[in-house]
């Protein structure tokens, strides 16, 4: 409602100034007016999936031992979840060192997999909590699994 008020104004003031420019005005003073809106919404804080305190983590692919010429993958999508904001920082300084760890655990796992197994949520959650613990060196942080595939 404001932008029509506006343009009618700017028109009003600008007189007539012929049909196709009065057109053309019209519609670059709205996408100016969309482009301004847009933004502003741009600068407001996005909420990331899983909340505040949830670190993403690339999916995680291993191999696997399907026979004796093919092979399977083991991927895993997860992320860890803390309310303590040092805890969130040390999260992403250890980034790399979690993910070796994460790698290392499921590659382990996926050794003693072959064609006919099925994966374990259970264990495999086991495992990265373990491997998360050692590596920050104390609980407090929990780990979310999205998803388990096995190929």
């Amino acid at each position: 409602m404001h932008i029509k008020i506006i343009i009618n104004r700017v028109l009003t003031s600008i007189g007539d100034i012929g049909g196709m420019n009065r057109r053309a005005l019209c519609l670059s003073l709205a996408l100016s007016g969309a482009f301004l809106v847009t933004s502003v919404h741009a600068e407001e804080e996005k909420k990331k999936g899983g909340g505040k305190g949830y670190t993403q983590f690339p999916m995680i692919s291993v191999f696997t031992q399907a026979n004796a010429t093919h092979h399977g993958t083991l991927s895993v999508d997860m992320g860890l979840y803390t309310d303590d904001p040092k805890l969130q920082a040390q999260i992403k300084a250890y980034m790399p060192r979690l993910q070796d760890a994460y790698l290392s655990r499921l590659q382990t796992y996926a050794n003693g997999l072959d064609a006919r197994s099925l994966a374990d949520p259970d264990y495999v959650s086991l495992q990265l909590q373990q491997a998360t613990d050692r590596v920050l060196g104390h609980g407090g942080v929990k780990i979310l699994l999205g998803s388990i595939l096995l190929n």
